[in-house]
């Protein structure tokens, strides 16, 4: 079974900037390499073009990678119309992901620069329902982040 494991932070949390060090600091980067495995990166998560997301884990079954890294934006508590339809698609990602992959959940409870915003427990426990969760707790740099990043993929890659 293929594994996906998944950087979880809101919007401008800096999911993508402690990324790019699976692909050697470079942003356009989409293979990194882990042992003897490719790892496909996408750095764009849900909450910058959602539909885009979906329609690309919608294609997991049918791409050779074993291995994937995905940001992702838990929206979970809707306030308007617009994040209603937000949050049926980070929903949809998440089911489609959860049909053909093992997921892991790598949770950054708080925004690097801003401690008072976080993610919530109920936002935790919805992300339980489909995979393993940890939790980054505490404000550490993005090389900081990276490397507990990887270091979680590493018990987690074989």
């Amino acid at each position: 079974m293929k594994k996906v494991f998944i950087y979880v932070g809101h919007s401008n949390w800096g999911k993508s900037r402690a990324l790019k060090v699976l692909t050697n600091n470079d942003s356009y980067q989409r293979i990194g390499q882990i042992g003897q495995f490719n790892i496909c990166v996408r750095k764009m998560s849900n909450s910058e073009y959602s539909q885009g997301l979906l329609e690309w884990v919608k294609d997991f079954p049918k791409m050779k990678h074993q291995r994937f890294v995905i940001t992702f934006c838990p929206v979970f508590q809707p306030k308007n119309g617009n994040e209603m339809w937000e949050q049926m698609i980070a929903w949809n990602i998440l089911y489609e992901l959860q049909k053909t992959n093992q997921l892991y959940f790598f949770v950054q409870e708080e925004k690097y620069n801003f401690p008072e915003e976080r993610i919530t427990q109920e936002e935790i426990n919805w992300l339980k329902n489909f995979g393993m969760v940890r939790i980054l707790q505490g404000q550490k740099p993005d090389t900081a982040r990276a490397s507990e990043f990887l270091n979680f993929m590493l018990v987690n890659f074989l």
